[in-house]
């Protein structure tokens, strides 16, 4: 095959990069549309909106919103560790499938959690009071390690439990780490929700997972090689 060199093997690199992210993150909006759906079309300031959008919400993320972003970071994780480049379609549905009933578990949890997170903020943040800045921070954390999760779910063979306990580690322990996986997601979801809303079905979740478990393996691998180094020493 014919290497291309210079700005035209930049730009075909780029190209392809564009395209493999634009794949994935499409099947993922495609699964994740209901979840979207819903957040626009039940009124919050009525009661029974609230409660239905609760159950909804529940339903939606446990059964496809999770699924969709865990099969997103497997992808990723085999672009990064593998250098696995084949059909992007097929790698995304064997790991929506064969991890499907592992990530609904985790997905129940997770979303239990953000919706406890959620009425609490915005029942505070309405009543202006100060407590709603704790939530935020909070809810950062969270944000955190929820993606830690997802990059620990794609990386390692763990139960869901040992996978939780590594991520809070992981979020606490390397706070460099996590403040970039923050901002750099917090960057990416501004731009796409407030600037460029077509970032959303084309790039967000796939650039969000890709920068996010780049810093994650970073991470894990020089604690592989300090913990290597403290044996052999």
């Amino acid at each position: 095959m014919l290497e291309l060199k210079g700005i035209a093997g930049v730009l075909y690199t780029a190209s392809e990069w564009m395209m493999r992210l634009t794949a994935v993150n499409l099947m993922w909006f495609v699964l994740s549309l209901p979840f979207f759906t819903l957040l626009v079309a039940i009124d919050m300031g009525d009661p029974a909106g609230l409660i239905w959008f609760g159950i909804a919400a529940w339903l939606f993320v446990t059964f496809l919103f999770f699924p969709a972003t865990a099969a997103v970071f497997a992808v990723v994780r085999s672009w990064i560790v593998e250098e696995d480049f084949s059909s992007t379609f097929k790698k995304y549905i064997s790991h929506l499938t064969s991890d499907y009933k592992s990530n609904v578990k985790a997905g129940a949890i997770f979303a239990l959690a953000w919706l406890v997170w959620y009425y609490n903020y915005f029942y505070f943040y309405s009543e202006q009071n100060s407590v709603a800045f704790l939530f935020l921070i909070i809810g950062l954390g969270m944000f955190i390690l929820t993606v830690n999760f997802l990059s620990i779910s794609a990386h390692y063979d763990m139960n869901s439990k040992a996978r939780i306990k590594n991520a809070f580690f992981i979020s606490s322990g390397r706070p460099l780490t996590s403040l970039a996986i923050l901002a750099s997601s917090a960057v990416l979801v501004w731009i796409s929700v407030f600037q460029l809303l077509w970032l959303v079905p084309l790039l967000v979740c796939s650039l969000i997972a890709f920068v996010s478990f780049a810093a994650f393996h970073k991470a894990t691998v020089k604690i592989s090689e300090k913990a290597a180094s403290n044996t052999a020493s």
